[in-house]
């Protein structure tokens, strides 16, 4: 999921991207997956824009603070 998402990110799809990456993110914490987690952050970092959508903040919210 979080290769299409950076797919929709390259293509400047910027809301579906991150549509996809959450639940991915989600599940990565759930199951404890380092792997996946960094791939958010990964994607999350790909994306420089001085004020990101609500969908982004919202998963910025969530990585500061996971360490696997």
């Amino acid at each position: 999921m979080l290769d299409i998402a950076a797919g929709h990110l390259a293509g400047g799809r910027v809301e579906a991207a991150f549509a996809l990456a959450s639940p991915a993110l989600e599940a990565g914490l759930q199951y404890r997956s380092g792997r996946i987690v960094e791939r958010a952050r990964a994607v999350r970092r790909s994306l420089t824009t001085a004020s990101p959508p609500r969908a982004v903040r919202e998963s910025d919210v969530r990585l500061p603070g996971v360490y696997l």
